[in-house]
């Protein structure tokens, strides 16, 4: 028997790190008892202070009362000891280093530890679920809850099916999501990097190549995606922002590696194995594509990106996005709810196909694909067939 969501009472954050106590303040105000554990007592005790902190500015920011948030911390405890923070838990949220052998590790010993009936889930951004799932005795009780950063201010949680994930067991997730008042949306195959950071490789992908081939300036693309399409940063200040260069670069040998469905292509553009070989990570390394030494922000002039033709960009993101609908992955609402909450863009790839119509994205993809001269980024760039038909038929996506 599996616990139902009018059963859940106690949860349990393994991992007391920037996301795990995040989650955990999350579910205690949300009205959850909820255990923290980590084998660091310093890192339970800061975790501790942490969440007091958060909470404090959820006060002065009038998201919550002293009163709840008082209730909250009492509703919270902290232990060292695994064993002892599952013993009673309904609900087990994995949030540990993102590694897949150290998670597995961990699962093995929820799976012994954690009552038969609870479910196990891990906060990871694109690691294989399904192997997590293979080293217990209940796979068709674990499944991914991918949280974004900060949990306490991010609205969405991206939940994750395995092929062993029963309806019944993410519908509870999801309606638990609701209950802690975040937005799930359901990404319903294991695939590498879920619905929203498969987004995010296109829009900072593409625009690469274009910069390598000496097609368009840095600058001329920031400036037309942050400026005149409204995302909170363009492709490059982004990837810099967030280290995407090291990622990128380190990760390809892991996707090359990894068998699931609709694994992406490891033809990493040249201009970041350039930037790699330097050290220009991003702002952490005080230069990424743009330079850091003497300023906090990137200079990208607002009139900068007048020239450039956004679509170039849109248009193999909405290719993605129409891949995941083809194949089964997510919905057309999920995959655009992810990208304004979690990507905080202006709207979702569908919602900008239907505005400038599939017929002028096809016309866009086709000429991107095209610049990649037979190449396997080729391949990878060429319309879906379900992006295909939509233009061909003149229909749009809602």
């Amino acid at each position: 028997m599996v616990v139902a969501i009018d059963d859940i009472e106690r949860v349990t954050v393994i991992g007391a790190g920037q996301m795990g106590r995040g989650i955990a303040a999350v579910a205690a105000l949300a009205g959850y008892e909820v255990v923290v554990n980590d084998i660091d007592e310093a890192q339970l005790e800061e975790a501790r202070e942490d969440i007091k902190w958060s909470y404090g500015k959820s006060v002065e920011n009038d998201a919550a009362t002293q009163d709840e948030v008082d209730a909250a911390m009492e509703r919270l405890s902290f232990m060292t000891n695994l064993e002892g923070a599952v013993a009673d838990a309904d609900f087990v949220t994995e949030a540990a280093v993102e590694q897949q052998s150290v998670k597995e590790d961990i699962f093995e010993d929820l799976d012994t530890a954690a009552p038969p009936e609870a479910i196990l889930a891990t906060n990871t951004s694109g690691l294989n679920i399904t192997q997590l799932a293979e080293v217990t005795e209940r796979p068709g009780q674990v499944l991914g809850t991918h949280w974004f950063n900060p949990p306490m201010l991010m609205d969405l949680v991206e939940v994750i099916m395995t092929e062993h994930t029963p309806d019944a067991v993410v519908e509870t997730a999801e309606t638990l999501v609701e209950d802690f008042d975040k937005t799930p949306i359901r990404c319903r195959k294991d695939v590498p990097s879920f619905i929203v950071n498969r987004l995010m490789r296109p829009y900072g992908e593409e625009p690469a190549w274009m910069v390598h081939r000496g097609e368009h300036s840095l600058r001329e693309i920031d400036s037309a995606m942050k400026y005149g399409e409204e995302f909170p940063m363009g492709p490059f200040e982004l990837a810099d922002y967030t280290g995407a260069i090291q990622l990128r670069v380190e990760g390809a040998e892991d996707h090359l590696k990894d068998d699931r469905p609709l694994a992406y292509d490891t033809d990493v553009c040249p201009l970041l194995y350039q930037l790699y070989e330097k050290g220009r990570y991003g702002r952490k390394t005080d230069a990424g594509y743009y330079d850091y030494s003497d300023r906090d922000e990137p200079d990208i002039p607002v009139d900068a990106g007048q020239g450039f033709d956004p679509l170039l960009v849109w248009a193999p993101i909405v290719n993605e996005a129409a891949k995941m609908v083809q194949h089964g992955v997510a919905t057309v609402e999920d995959v655009d709810t992810g990208a304004k909450l979690g990507g905080n863009w202006p709207k979702g790839p569908f919602e900008k196909a239907d505005e400038v119509g599939a017929d002028a994205i096809l016309s866009r993809l086709t000429e991107v694909a095209s610049r990649h001269e037979n190449t396997d980024k080729m391949a990878e760039t060429l319309p879906c067939s379900l992006l295909v038909e939509k233009a061909k038929r003149g229909e749009t996506f809602y």
